[in-house]
């Protein structure tokens, strides 16, 4: 394709999915939100499975059957996303995001996190929230796992870590209570209550004295300081009430399934590795030129050509509705949907997707190309620029290079989009948090990351003999 080989390259990733939140504010929920929203999860690459998914599921069984309610009537689900969150939905939903099971060091902390979430479901909190707050706030948190936009990730955020719960002082005490009850009948020792809230409590003082920001955890003792009376006293009036079982859970493989868990951006928000950008949401993989600088941006992935060369490369998202019929083509989009002037143009295929190569009409100094490639009902727009009068060899090489090498992702490709992962690592006589910080390259406040994510925070060290989490 000679004329694909003429173009230059800088891309521009918009991640925004309006279609998406203008269905769900609607309010129209043809199933519970929960069925809902684990469907819409599920299609944009946001949902974590595997064993550690697995194990998850099966102590929330556990919790059920303690809280005295139908497993099948629930729904487990571990979501990739970094944040250190859970929380429950109407229909019998409860989730739980990977970024908070790193820093948990056992089971029985695991079924702590499950039975309050079971709690505030079986006591029908979420039920006495308002349909149309409640919807529109799922649909900004999907939103927010989709695209590292800054209004909407920060949208997601503060719906994930207080918005989403709604609920007051009384209905948290409740589900610490219950979750405390539940905790002893399944025979875990109600205390791991406890050692959650230090948990979070690191995680919000941390964030607070060393990342200068602020962060609470949704529900689960959100408002809780370590010497809260009332908590306490709710804890331990919850865990009277409850009857042990005559045998008393196994510590479980939990730290074992933590081995390989990812550690920051899930490949469903799109992550940049090297020159190659993988977005699991999508479902796309695409190569930038090696020279070229790339920039990963909370609205924008972009390329530009190196030592100052004009010439640039973006990426755009454009989306119709599904339901349309028929589609555009890639043409019908690039001329009467983009209303572009072309001079020329022609169509092509990249991993067996239609596409359409076009000459934008010379205006000015630069010259552009575009190329539509369609996948679905998405349209995937790459725009090139090259200040110069004509199109330079180098431009047209990169520019060829990039949209040739779009392709549909696979599930190889999902290892190689997690270049961070949670290791084990067997503490000796020598190690300190700060040695392995220094080891491991995690930079200056790497060595109080350790501390948290083992517990330690703030100023604990290694035992020989521990099994330790750290980040490779």
């Amino acid at each position: 394709m000679p004329i694909l080989r003429r173009c230059a390259m800088a891309r521009s990733v918009f991640l925004a999915t309006g279609l998406l939140l203008l269905g769900l504010a609607s309010g129209a929920w043809a199933r519970s939100d929960g069925e809902k929203a684990l469907a819409e999860f599920e299609e944009k690459g946001a949902v974590y499975s595997g064993a550690l998914a697995d194990y998850v599921a099966q102590v929330g069984q556990r919790m059920l059957r303690a809280a005295g309610q139908d497993p099948e009537r629930y729904t487990f689900t571990v979501l990739d996303d970094p944040s250190i969150n859970a929380f429950a939905v109407d229909g019998g939903y409860i989730f739980v995001a990977r970024g908070l099971l790193a820093y948990l060091e056992n089971e029985a902390q695991l079924a702590a996190v499950l039975g309050h979430e079971i709690g505030h479901l079986v006591a029908r909190h979420p039920q006495e929230r308002k349909l149309a707050s409640r919807s529109s706030r799922i649909g900004s948190t999907i939103l927010g796992f989709l695209t590292r936009s800054g209004a909407l990730y920060q949208t997601a955020r503060a719906y994930s870590e207080a918005a989403l719960s709604g609920y007051g002082r009384d209905q948290e005490l409740e589900a610490d209570g219950l979750g405390a009850r539940y905790l002893a009948d399944a025979g875990y020792d109600p205390i791991a209550m406890l050692e959650v809230i230090r948990v979070l409590a690191d995680q919000e003082e941390f964030a607070r004295e060393v990342e200068g920001r602020s962060v609470s955890y949704h529900g689960l003792f959100a408002s809780h300081p370590r010497n809260d009376r009332r908590l306490y006293e709710v804890i331990q009036a919850g865990a009277a009430e409850g009857v042990p079982p005559e045998s008393t859970p196994s510590e479980g493989p939990f730290l074992t399934l933590l081995e390989g868990l990812p550690w920051g951006a899930p490949a469903s928000d799109g992550v940049l590795v090297d020159r190659r950008y993988y977005h699991s949401g999508l479902g796309f993989v695409v190569d930038f030129p090696e020279t070229w600088r790339v920039k990963d941006s909370p609205s924008a992935l972009s390329a530009t050509a190196p030592h100052g060369a004009a010439s640039l490369i973006t990426l755009e998202l454009r989306e119709e509705s599904d339901k349309e019929d028929p589609l555009p083509t890639p043409e019908a989009m690039v001329v009467e949907v983009m209303e572009t002037e072309i001079e020329g143009g022609r169509p092509f295929t990249v991993d067996e997707l239609p596409a359409y190569l076009a000459v934008v009409k010379h205006e000015g100094e630069a010259r552009r190309l575009i190329a539509v490639v369609q996948k679905g009902h998405r349209y995937f727009v790459f725009k090139g620029e090259n200040t110069r009068e004509g199109f330079d060899d180098a431009f047209l090489r990169a520019f060829s290079a990039t949209v040739l090498s779009f392709r549909r992702m696979r599930q190889a490709d999902l290892a190689e989009a997690t270049t961070t992962r949670v290791q084990l690592h067997l503490a000796t006589p020598e190690d300190s948090y700060e040695s392995l910080a220094a080891a491991l390259r995690l930079g200056p406040r790497g060595a109080d990351r350790l501390r948290l994510l083992n517990g330690d925070y703030p100023r604990g060290q290694p035992r020989a003999g521990d099994w330790l989490k750290v980040i490779r």
